[in-house]
């Protein structure tokens, strides 16, 4: 795991570090303040950078989300059209796989833990704007964590808001809208995603079985 040592925080204005302060504490802060936009600029600077890399250009990946994020682990590869909101508040653990036009609203930390997979177009929201309509046009938003533990199987379109945590190896099924906690070892599915079974022994199909038995033989 490669931690981000750099401090984004570093140039900000005690007014702009009190409301990035707020933002990533789940309190409601200003979305629109000039320093929390600057910040959004910065990463999407460096996001678009990394989706206009060819798959050989490895050690430049590697190094673009190595300074987008707050942590990445070893075998990590991202499929453009990447997209987030800060960065600094992503943390992927190692042998994720994040497929294409995934986009991670990270105002509040945001953590995948290791051999997460995405499928193509899901969102991880962890910011919300005020319900009053005076409040969010003049900039209200709030953010929860979103954690996302081992083993995690997101499904294609798969929406999960602030506040949710994945249990170790669920899987969610693709269109899902994921609005609370999902516990381990289950598939969940629907909108609002709800536990549908859990994971048992009886869905293993004997691929690793199989996979052993051929490698032995040669």
């Amino acid at each position: 795991m490669t931690v981000n040592t750099y401090d984004v925080t570093a140039d900000l204005t005690p007014e702009g570090l009190a409301e990035w302060k707020r933002m990533v504490a789940g309190e409601v802060y200003e979305d629109s303040h000039p320093e929390i936009e600057r910040k959004r600029v910065e990463a999407k600077k460096l996001f678009r950078a990394y989706n206009q890399l060819d798959y050989d250009q490895e050690a430049e990946r590697r190094a673009i989300m190595e300074q987008l994020f707050a942590a990445v682990g070893e075998d990590v590869f991202i499929e453009p059209n990447f997209r987030c909101e800060m960065g600094r508040n992503i943390t992927i653990g190692s042998h994720a796989y994040i497929n294409f036009d995934c986009v991670m609203l990270d105002n509040a930390p945001i953590t995948l833990g290791d051999y997460v997979w995405i499928a193509p177009m899901v969102g991880l929201f962890a910011t919300n704007h005020a319900l009053d309509f005076e409040e969010r046009k003049n900039g209200a938003c709030q953010a929860k964590p979103i954690v996302i533990e081992d083993g995690v199987w997101l499904g294609g379109h798969v929406t999960v808001l602030g506040g949710v945590t994945i249990g170790r190896g669920s899987v969610i099924g693709a269109g899902s809208v994921v609005t609370h906690d999902i516990p381990a070892g289950v598939v969940a599915v629907g909108n609002p995603a709800r536990v549908l079974r859990p994971i048992t022994e009886a869905d293993k199909t004997g691929f690793c079985e199989r996979i052993a038995a051929r490698n032995a033989a040669r």
